[in-house]
């Protein structure tokens, strides 16, 4: 069956599954970067909001020979999964009275994202291509984040300004989520670490790690969830601090939306190789929604100011030429 008929299918296999108490919706969902998703959204009868489950990757699975009984299996399955938590703060969203100390931001490219901004509170940095997005923090544990985007219309129900929702997510953001910076050498060590089956000994880790002379030092920013964590460029003294600890400017290159980063500055560094490599890794390593920018920044140590060192002519969702 064609991928319209294959949404149909499982909508109305579900519910009959599920019975009445259930209520199934089919949406096309747009997330970062214009990127849209077909999904089948399930929920309790008395639930006023439920998860999209995305089904492109099951229709693939279905065109490649499953049956579609386990694929509503697996369906229900991670719906069970990713169920919302009791605990979580998703009734805040419908609610009169905003959970200010649940506002956090995040960071998105703005070119790629004008369509979707129009629904969305933000504010704008034009100059660095970049805005600043606002959630609700629903719900949070060691391997799962819960989170709404903050639209226009919870902005009108809660009467708050774009103001009142910045200086709510500028406290609660570095709370809730605190910045963590490391060495890249150390980030792919932790890495390797964890998907290694055998154990490294520590002495094996200096040939297997050491940077070339040549190399500058990098460093990752992120959060300590590691997720969104390119947003902590805007927590408060976050780049001055790092550039007085390394007692100089800043180049910043956006690897996602998740991390940036960070090395110190030199003349000898070439901003068009390092946009040629983030446009390239952009392309081939990290997945569309997740793309920040294709720009190089600089972080002037003396001014405190970040502005766009070198930039890119391609947008983050053109594909290689």
């Amino acid at each position: 069956m064609v991928y319209e008929q294959f949404q149909k299918a499982v909508k109305e296999s579900l519910e009959e599954r599920l019975g009445s108490g259930y209520c199934l919706s089919l949406q096309t969902v747009t997330k970062n970067n214009g990127l849209t998703l077909d999904g089948i959204c399930i929920g309790k009868a008395q639930e006023h909001t439920a998860p999209a489950i995305y089904l492109q990757t099951f229709y693939d699975t279905y065109q490649k020979g499953k049956p579609l009984p386990q694929i509503l299996d697996e369906i229900i399955e991670l719906y069970r999964t990713h169920h919302l938590p009791e605990d979580s703060f998703i009734e805040e969203l419908h609610s009169e009275i905003p959970l200010t100390d649940r506002i956090i931001f995040r960071l998105i490219n703005e070119s790629a994202n004008r369509s979707l901004l129009l629904d969305l509170p933000h504010l704008s940095y034009p100059d660095l291509d970049l805005s600043l997005i606002f959630c609700l923090s629903l719900n949070k544990s060691d391997d799962q984040l819960l989170t709404a985007l903050i639209h226009n219309s919870h902005q009108k129900l809660w009467n708050l300004s774009t103001e009142d929702l910045y200086l709510a997510a500028k406290t609660n953001t570095p709370r809730l989520f605190p910045a963590r910076i490391s060495s890249l050498m150390d980030v792919i060590k932790e890495i390797t670490m964890k998907a290694s089956d055998t154990e490294i000994k520590e002495e094996d880790w200096a040939g297997l790690f050491e940077p070339s002379p040549l190399s500058p030092p990098m460093y990752v920013l992120t959060n300590t969830f590691g997720a969104h964590g390119a947003a902590c460029m805007f927590y408060e003294g976050i780049l001055k601090d790092f550039a007085e600890r390394t007692d100089g400017d800043l180049i910043i290159l956006p690897s996602s939306i998740h991390e940036v980063l960070m090395i110190p500055y030199s003349s000898q560094i070439s901003y068009e190789e390092l946009a040629q490599t983030v446009f390239s890794i952009n392309q081939e390593e990290v997945a569309k929604e997740d793309r920040l920018s294709n720009h190089i920044y600089h972080y002037s140590k003396s001014q405190n100011h970040l502005s766009i060192a070198f930039t890119s002519s391609f947008p983050i969702g053109t594909m290689n030429p």
